[in-house]
C-alpha cells in the first residue's frame, strides 16, 4: 500500500533524527575566491572547478555587460592567483583547467549540434568551440588534458549526441575521444553520479544500478554493486570509497566502502559533514578529486576535507 505524504514525512524525520546523531567531521577553511575587480564583477561566481592539482577556478560574471567575464584561479587564503578577462555568450556552468595554461568553459545545456564548450587561452583569446553534448552534470578534466563529461538523466535517456551513453571523454580540442560503451554487459547511466577523475582515471557510480566502476584508456571496470545508493559525491583512495549524501534526509552523511575479490562492501560506521563551526553544511557546491573533497559555499567561501579525514571518524563509529 502507497504511503500517505504525512508518513512519508514522519519516516523522513525519524531518519534526520538518526543521522543527527552521527559523529561529525567538521570542514576546513581553505581559502575565498574572489574577482579580481569586485566593483566590475558580481559577487557570487557563475560557475567554480578544481584541477587536478587542487588549484580552484572561478567565472565571474560583470555586472552591466552579461557576455563579459573573468576566469580567476586560486591556490588558497585569499589571494587570486590569476586571472583572464574573456567574452562569451555561454551560460557558464562548468570551467577546468588545460594544459599551457588554458582554460575550458563548459554550459551545460545545449541544442543539438550547438557548441557548448570553449577552450581560452592564457593570454584571454578564443582557441576552439565545441559541442559536448546536453544536459552534463559534471565536467573535469585529467593532467594530460583530456576532459570527460558525465550526463544526467535528460541527455543520458535517449540522447542524440554524446550524451546518449552517459559519461564521454573529449580531447583537447573538444572532439570525442571515447563514448562509455553501450551493450557491452556493463550497467546502463541513466545518471552519472559521483564522477571522480584520480589522475587520468574517472571513477563514478551511476543511477540506476548503482555499481562502483572506474575506466583506465578504454577499458571499463565494474568493481560491482554499491551498497548505499543515491550519493551524490564519491572519494576514492585505492580500494577505498568514501560516497558523500544520499536519498532525502541523508544529504550530509558519509559512507565509507571498501573493494575486494568479493566485491564492494561497507566498512565502519558512517559519520556527518559540518561547517567549520558546527552549523549543517547546507547548499554547497561539491567537487572530488581523488581523495580531496572540495566545497564552496557563498561568496567564494572554499572549504575542504579528506577521506583519510573520514575515514578516522567514521570508520571507528559504530555500524
Amino acid at each position: 500500500m502507497r504511503k500517505t505524504q504525512a508518513e512519508r514525512d514522519r519516516a523522513d524525520l525519524e531518519r534526520r533524527l538518526e543521522v543527527l546523531k552521527l559523529p561529525v567531521v567538521p570542514l576546513e577553511h581553505h581559502g575565498f575566491l574572489t574577482p579580481l575587480d569586485r566593483a566590475a564583477m558580481e559577487g557570487e561566481p557563475e560557475a567554480v572547478g578544481v584541477g587536478p592539482d587542487g588549484t580552484a577556478f572561478a567565472v565571474w560574471r560583470h555586472r552591466e555587460e552579461s557576455r563579459r567575464k573573468q576566469v580567476t584561479w586560486h591556490f588558497g587564503g585569499k589571494e587570486v592567483a590569476g586571472a583572464i578577462d574573456v567574452e562569451t555568450d555561454l551560460r557558464v556552468s562548468f570551467v577546468q583547467p588545460l594544459p599551457e595554461g588554458r582554460v575550458v568553459l563548459v554550459a551545460a545545456r545545449a541544442r543539438r549540434g550547438a557548441p557548448n564548450g570553449e577552450v581560452w587561452t592564457r593570454d584571454g583569446g578564443l582557441e576552439r568551440r565545441g559541442h559536448l553534448g546536453d544536459a552534463i552534470e559534471e565536467l573535469q578534466t585529467t593532467p594530460s588534458g583530456k576532459v570527460w563529461a558525465g550526463y544526467f538523466d535528460e541527455g543520458a535517456l535517449g540522447g542524440a549526441g554524446p550524451e546518449g551513453h552517459g559519461l564521454a571523454r573529449f580531447n583537447q580540442d573538444l572532439t570525442v575521444d571515447w563514448l562509455y560503451p553501450r551493450g557491452a554487459g556493463l550497467p546502463y547511466i541513466s545518471d552519472c553520479y559521483t564522477l571522480n577523475l584520480q589522475g587520468e582515471t574517472a571513477h563514478f557510480c551511476p543511477y540506476t544500478d548503482f555499481h562502483i566502476q572506474s575506466v583506465s584508456g578504454d577499458k571499463v571496470t565494474d568493481w560491482g554493486a554499491s551498497p548505499y545508493q543515491f550519493a551524490h559525491s564519491m572519494l576514492v583512495s585505492g580500494a577505498d570509497r568514501a560516497q558523500l549524501g544520499g536519498f532525502g534526509s541523508e544529504y550530509d552523511a558519509v559512507t565509507l566502502l571498501r573493494i575486494d575479490r568479493d566485491g564492494v562492501r561497507r566498512v565502519g560506521g558512517q559519520c556527518r559533514i559540518v561547517l567549520p563551526n558546527g552549523i549543517e553544511a547546507q547548499r554547497l557546491r561539491y567537487t572530488c578529486r581523488g581523495s580531496d573533497l572540495h566545497a564552496f559555499g557563498k561568496w567564494g567561501k572554499w572549504y575542504r576535507t579528506s577521506l583519510d579525514a573520514l575515514s578516522a571518524v567514521a570508520g571507528a563509529a559504530e555500524v
